[in-house]
């Protein structure tokens, strides 16, 4: 088994309680930063969201699984919010902030087995007031669901590991239910599962499984694999063929390369990272400290927290799929935990005796800075809206109005503005020769430059820029182009 969590010291009742009062608060805030601004502009994945999935029957949808875009759990849920509430960018995204809220109540659980209460509250909270973490709380996505569903399956297994659970069978078929849902929601789930069967393999081969730890850690894993293969049944077919069918195929866009992947990762993390720079290269430091220090004091723990991301990495670079950040957002919870004990052993170093008050101080502090950044998640995510209200305002009698590639879904299936259609260049030109003004609308210039390349030229050489519309999603501003 693991070597001790980092504090192993009994939590007396009184201790407990009073956490308890502090995570209510922390969850409270939470749970206000996420209503906050719910309503606003949705971008490109949550309106194919609506239109393709939400809107239909739930007999439809859960028969129906055409796109990687589908996330099955969430499309349920976004489908009895809608129906309950209306249609509206709130009710879509409801389902994504109430599990952005459980999650912090969920990286308080997991952090309670491997570390202090204190921590655990220290990363509750700044998770609380994260820029990314509203962000991802508003998007009408599965992804807050996969951050709760990862920490809550990892809370549950690693006592099953270590063979110190108190209620097996409870853990057992808990671990199986949230893991399947998990795996309902989306199935970049599988990698966390994965990795916690290596983890698993490599306990047994050490030697380190008890033998009722390796009797209910294999009952576990076969009724987890048997209700995901029964909620996946009515759609399985067409699900083998939509995840094995290649991500944009035959085309070179950045998306697939590693260092855009890193480099759009430092850019997002430095929207919610107040300091720029040095503070993203202290935090740098302050987590290879955190991980080193799980690594010694608690390695299953470290093993289960960091194994997902470079699993899932690898099985993104070997599929030749699209790199974005968000597909590892799950691990979100582990990497505020690694920080929080980063700062905590930084601080009991440098401060043996006040080392704990200090860091507490300094989680504070951190979470008053990040709090500074959260009004920025509320703005739109894309402004759609504000592009076609300024087409309206601006449009003169001749003019073709034309969305090219990803701007065609939002503009003209979902806010149904008319707009003309170009795929391709030739179509363009064709549209051009018939007006005295040709008005272009696109977004995604690296999709568009992938598969289009000649089109996005066209507009670059020959057209003009006449307004932008920005939206908080990397790459997803409205632009409008004009050509005379």
């Amino acid at each position: 088994m693991s070597a001790p969590a980092v504090d192993s010291a009994p939590r007396d009742a009184g201790a407990v309680r009073h956490g308890a009062w502090i995570l209510a608060a922390i969850v409270a805030v939470g749970l206000v930063l996420r209503l906050i601004g719910l309503d606003d502009g949705l971008w490109y994945d949550e309106i194919t969201t609506l239109v393709n999935y939400v809107r239909r029957p739930a007999g439809e949808i859960v028969t129906t699984f055409d796109s990687q875009n589908q996330h099955m759990l969430y499309s349920i849920l976004a489908r009895a919010s809608v129906a309950t509430f209306g249609e509206s960018a709130w009710a879509l995204r409801l389902p994504a902030a109430l599990f952005g809220v459980l999650s912090l109540w969920a990286v308080y659980l997991f952090g309670r087995g491997v570390t202090t209460q204190r921590e655990a509250l220290c990363a509750a909270l700044i998770l609380a007031v994260s820029y990314h973490h509203v962000w991802f709380s508003q998007n009408a996505r599965g992804y807050s669901m996969l951050l709760a569903g990862t920490l809550l399956s990892t809370a549950l297994l690693l006592p099953l590991l270590e063979g110190v659970q108190q209620r097996p069978a409870r853990i057992v078929v808990g671990w199986a239910v949230i893991t399947a849902l998990t795996l309902y929601t989306n199935l970049t789930a599988l990698f966390v599962t994965a990795s916690q069967g290596l983890v698993w393999l490599g306990l047994l081969a050490a030697g380190r499984l008890s033998w009722s730890a390796r009797r209910q850690t294999i009952t576990a894993f076969t009724m987890g694999a048997v209700l995901t293969l029964l909620l996946y049944a009515p759609v399985f077919g067409q699900m083998v063929e939509t995840v094995t069918r290649p991500t944009m195929a035959g085309s070179s866009v950045e998306w697939k390369n590693p260092l855009w992947l890193l480099a759009e990762t430092v850019r997002g993390m430095g929207q919610g990272v107040p300091g720029g720079w040095p503070a993203l290269a202290l935090g740098g430091l302050i987590t290879i400290v955190g991980l080193v220090s799980y690594a010694r004091r608690a390695p299953t723990a470290a093993s289960l927290m960091t194994l997902p991301v470079a699993v899932t990495a690898a099985a993104m670079l070997a599929t030749s799929h699209n790199l974005w950040p968000r597909l590892f957002f799950f691990a979100a919870g582990f990497a505020i935990l690694i920080v929080v004990r980063g700062i905590f052993d930084v601080a009991e170093r440098l401060w043996p005796a006040r080392g704990p008050l200090a860091a507490t101080l300094a989680c504070g502090m951190a979470a008053l800075a990040s709090l500074t950044t959260v009004p920025a998640a509320w703005n739109p995510k894309q402004d759609h809206e504000g592009a076609r209200d300024w087409i309206a305002a601006n449009r003169r009698p001749g003019d073709a109005v034309v969305a090219v590639d990803m701007a065609r879904f939002p503009l003209n299936r979902w806010l149904r503005a008319g707009f003309d259609e170009a795929a391709d260049v030739q179509q363009l030109q064709a549209l051009e020769a018939g007006a005295r003004r040709t008005l272009v609308l696109y977004e995604f210039p690296a999709r568009l430059r992938a598969l289009q390349p000649g089109l996005l030229d066209r507009l670059e050489r020959e057209y003009r820029e006449v307004a932008r519309f920005p939206g908080t999603v990397g790459g997803g501003t409205v632009v409008v182009m004009e050509r005379s």
